[in-house]
């Protein structure tokens, strides 16, 4: 089936995520199909005019310390889209000035949790984080964490964080109050398999 995109409409004006009409026409007969877009993109960045898959829109930062055991960092932020916090990863979106998925991850490591991440690694590239709703691409970094120091948060951004041990994370895998995002449940599972080796 062929799709040919005939026209883009940006239908809000906001500063972070902006929704979008998108009008194809679809197959031999050349059926009008109007699909509905969320992206953090303006439009003439939007991924299905580039093709742009390389470049994150944000990162997901798995940061690990060693000692007095195997721990990763984890922030509960508020998301008022859920109407109360969810167990995540710091992340971020990315700067216009980053260069890398590494440099925006060093970057919101230190703003959401005042740790300075080294020896980042890319765990995932940039991937879909919700392909029928949004063109949003997210990395996933891993590093290490040292040095404490204070947080740089927004105003509006209610984010506490700490060591999550490694071993504790099976309880809150099952706990089924504790609502986590999927890329964090998914980290969490490939945690606990490298560890429990």
């Amino acid at each position: 089936m062929e799709w040919k995109l005939k026209e883009i409409c940006k239908e809000t004006d906001h500063r972070f995520l902006n929704f979008y009409t998108l009008h194809y026409e679809v197959g031999e007969e050349k059926k009008p199909y109007a699909y509905f877009l969320a992206s953090r993109r303006e439009l003439d960045n939007l991924l299905v005019s580039t093709g742009d898959i390389h470049r994150a829109d944000g990162v997901l930062v798995v940061a690990l310390k060693e000692e007095p055991e195997p721990s990763v960092l984890v922030v509960e932020v508020f998301r008022p889209a859920m109407g109360r916090k969810v167990l995540e990863f710091p992340a971020g979106i990315s700067d216009p000035l980053d260069q890398s998925p590494f440099d925006t991850a060093r970057r919101e490591t230190k703003e959401e949790t005042g740790f300075t991440l080294l020896d980042p690694v890319l765990l995932c590239p940039p991937s879909p984080t919700s392909s029928g709703l949004s063109d949003e691409l997210v990395a996933i970094v891993m590093g290490k964490v040292v040095e404490a120091g204070e947080s740089a948060l927004e105003p509006f951004e209610d984010i506490s964080s700490y060591f999550l041990p490694i071993k504790d994370i099976p309880a809150f895998l099952n706990d089924p109050e504790c609502l986590m995002a999927l890329n964090t449940r998914l980290v969490f599972h490939l945690l606990v398999e490298k560890y429990q080796k």
